[in-house]
């Protein structure tokens, strides 16, 4: 059910799995790396005269799918901006609107509300490699043989993720408005020209998302 309550943002780790039998990833490190998130691409933008910053504010891919929820709960339209590797990260930065012309002007709807946990995942189909984003404690593949300490571990990788918004309860998405969201990830392990991106567990995935290599600019 739509809901108003207070946003909240939050930060993200790096992710090693297995599916079907593959093995899809290097294992995550207890703590994220110190490099910072790449910058994003589309457009320059000068902020008087002190410097400039590129946004991400294309769009590389779309989609819009029916809202979870009873009856007719709106849209929710999913868009890729871009993918971007810079040393030994990569961004992922996309965008989610809902649209719910039931529903009051000013009512919101979060991740909870949607069914959505905001965890992303970047595919490497050609390699059998999977990609999470860096978190700041814990790790995805902890290395520990206790059940009790591995699952401990995931949480508190999950709960500091380098991604935006990570909030899932408190954190609202505006009727009608659109909020970009990004994760941080590690660099593929190879140079690839695409790559397969699920925004979050519960969103539509996307196949063959174009790769930006920004150091290539450098």
């Amino acid at each position: 059910m739509p809901s108003t309550r207070p946003a909240a943002v939050a930060v993200a780790a790096v992710l090693a799995l297995t599916v079907s039998g593959c093995s899809l990833v290097r294992g995550a490190d207890e703590t994220a790396p110190s490099s910072g998130a790449p910058a994003a691409e589309e457009s320059t933008a000068a902020v008087d005269g002190v410097g400039t910053a590129r946004v991400a504010d294309g769009v590389m891919a779309e989609q819009t799918v029916d809202a979870p929820g009873e009856g007719d709960a709106g849209t929710l339209t999913v868009t890729i901006r871009e993918l971007a590797v810079q040393g030994g990260t990569m961004t992922l930065r996309w965008a989610l609107r809902w649209d719910d012309d039931g529903a009051a002007g000013d009512a919101s709807i979060s991740y909870y509300d949607m069914g959505v946990e905001p965890v992303v995942t970047v595919t490497d189909p050609a390699n059998l490699v999977a990609y999470r984003p860096l978190c700041t404690e814990g790790a995805w593949q902890p290395d520990t043989e206790s059940v009790a300490e591995r699952g401990s571990a995931q949480s508190r990788c999950q709960a500091t993720m380098l991604v935006s918004p990570l909030e899932n309860v408190f954190f609202d998405f505006p009727n009608h408005g659109t909020v970009e969201a990004y994760a941080v990830l590690p660099a593929p392990e190879e140079r690839v020209e695409t790559l397969d991106v699920l925004p979050a567990e519960g969103l539509p995935a996307f196949t063959a998302v174009e790769v930006t290599y920004l150091d290539d600019a450098a």
